[in-house]
């Protein structure tokens, strides 16, 4: 996915240049419109010269981004888009011990079956769900040398978030090296020492 550009919109009424972001799972308009279209919500697409039209449950995105660049987002929407075990890199030869609780489904549904280990002697990874200095310290701890990935709540106002995470553990010596949503109230971070 990660595709971006600025264009000419029409969206529910509205029309006007906006920046357009076509992620995993949602495609977002920022500026003069602002909507986020998932892609689960999305019935169809098409290039139509320089315009891509998305028809989705939520309404209809005409977005002119050009004759190229309309055809490229248009082959890009129609790749399946990767599932989150796939972009936390956890799988049977790399299974991954979940540290600390979460009740959040779209992670459950990652970590099911061989891609999560009962113990973490015999997990690859760790994916750490982080709720304070504490939490993220004990999972740190954990990880020894292992990539970890920090799971905590995304947005403004959160008690512990990314700005928090990243700066603990930069000053304890790790380096993050990639980040992707988790779900709609959860974002994930890589960790590895340095």
């Amino acid at each position: 996915m990660g595709r971006e550009a600025t264009a000419h919109c029409q969206w529910a009424g509205q029309s006007g240049e906006a920046k357009v972001l076509l992620e995993a799972q949602e495609i977002i308009l920022r500026g003069a419109i602002k909507a986020r279209i998932p892609r689960s919500a999305i019935t169809s697409f098409v290039a139509i010269g320089e315009d891509l039209h998305v028809e989705s449950s939520e309404g209809k995105l005409v977005a002119s981004l050009g004759l190229k660049e309309a055809a490229k987002w248009a082959e890009a929407l129609a790749k399946p888009a990767p599932s989150l075990a796939s972009k936390l890199g956890v799988g049977g030869a790399s299974p991954a011990f979940l540290f600390g609780e979460t009740d959040d489904e779209e992670l459950l549904d990652a970590l099911a079956g061989h891609h999560r280990v009962a113990t973490e002697a015999g997990a690859a990874l760790i994916v750490a769900v982080i709720d304070g200095s504490a939490s993220l310290d004990a999972a740190a701890t954990l990880a020894g040398d292992r990539f970890l990935w920090c799971v905590y709540p995304k947005g403004k106002g959160v008690a512990f978030g990314d700005m928090d995470v990243r700066g603990h553990l930069r000053a304890a010596g790790w380096i993050d090296s990639k980040t992707t949503a988790v779900s709609a109230k959860l974002t994930a971070t890589r960790y590895r020492r340095r």
